[in-house]
C-alpha cells in the first residue's frame, strides 16, 4: 500500500475515533512551517498522543517511536510504513538520533517527544536533551505542541479508549528559534530550558524540576 494512501486512511480513522470520544480542535497551525527542516515537539502524557499530532499536524512528519513498538506484529509492518523509526529508550540511540539529523537537514519535519514516555499524573516532566541536540546540530526551529486531554481518551496504561469530557486539544506554538546558540557551549542544555519553558507555559503548568525519567 502506497504510503500517501496509507497516511490518508490512518488520518481519517484517528479523526472519526476523535470525533467519536469527545472531538478535538487545533489551534496554531500557521505556527508549522509547511516547507523546510522543522522539529515538533509535544508533551505526552498518553498513546494516543501520537496518532492524534500526526492526524492534526498541517504538514507530512516523520516520527521517532519507541523500538519496543517495533518488535508489535502489526505495528512493525505499520510504523515503518508511516515514516516512524525506531529509537531505544534511556540511551544515546546514535542512530536513531542521526537518522532525525538527517530528515533535518534534508528539509522534513520530525516529531520527537522530548520526555521520552507518558506518565500517569498527566503532568510536563523534565525533558531529555536528545531532542534540542538534533535540533541545533540540523539548525532548524522547534515548534513546541501542547496535548490537552488525549489522556482522557486514553488513560496512561490503558488499551481502551474512553469518551472524553472535553476535547482533544493540539496548540503548536511559535517556532523557537535557537540560532543565536549554535556554536556556543551550554547550548543544549539553554535550548532543553526554553523549550521546557514554552510547552510549560502553553499547557499552563509549573516549570518540571530534576532529572529526565527513566522509561524502562
Amino acid at each position: 500500500m502506497g504510503y500517501f494512501l496509507l497516511r490518508t486512511i490512518c488520518i481519517a480513522i484517528v479523526r472519526l475515533l476523535l470525533a467519536l470520544h469527545g472531538g478535538s480542535r487545533v489551534e496554531g497551525s500557521a505556527h508549522v512551517p509547511r516547507t523546510g527542516g522543522v522539529l515538533l515537539c509535544p508533551n505526552h502524557i498518553s498513546d494516543f498522543d501520537p496518532p492524534t499530532v500526526g492526524a492534526l499536524v498541517p504538514r507530512i512528519v516523520w516520527f521517532m517511536a519507541k523500538s519496543e513498538l517495533f518488535s508489535m506484529r502489526f505495528l512493525s509492518w505499520l510504523l515503518p510504513r508511516v515514516r516512524a523509526f525506531p529509537i531505544k529508550r534511556d540511551s544515546a540511540d546514535r542512530t536513531a538520533l542521526s537518522k532525525a539529523e538527517e530528515l533535518l537537514k534534508a528539509g522534513e519535519a520530525v516529531i520527537i517527544f522530548p520526555e521520552g514516555g507518558g506518565n500517569a499524573e498527566g503532568t510536563l516532566q523534565p525533558l531529555h536533551p536528545g531532542a534540542l541536540l538534533v535540533a541545533l546540530r540540523a539548525k532548524v526551529p522547534v515548534v513546541p505542541v501542547a496535548l490537552i486531554n488525549t489522556n482522557k481518551v486514553l488513560p496512561y496504561g490503558a488499551i481502551k479508549l474512553q469518551r472524553s469530557p472535553r476535547p482533544v486539544t493540539v496548540i503548536f506554538g511559535e517556532p523557537l528559534d535557537f540560532s543565536d546558540l549554535y556554536g556556543k557551549k551550554g547550548a543544549v542544555e539553554e535550548a532543553t530550558r526554553r523549550l521546557t519553558e514554552r510547552l510549560a507555559q502553553m499547557l499552563d503548568q509549573p516549570i518540571p524540576e530534576g532529572k529526565p525519567q527513566k522509561h524502562d
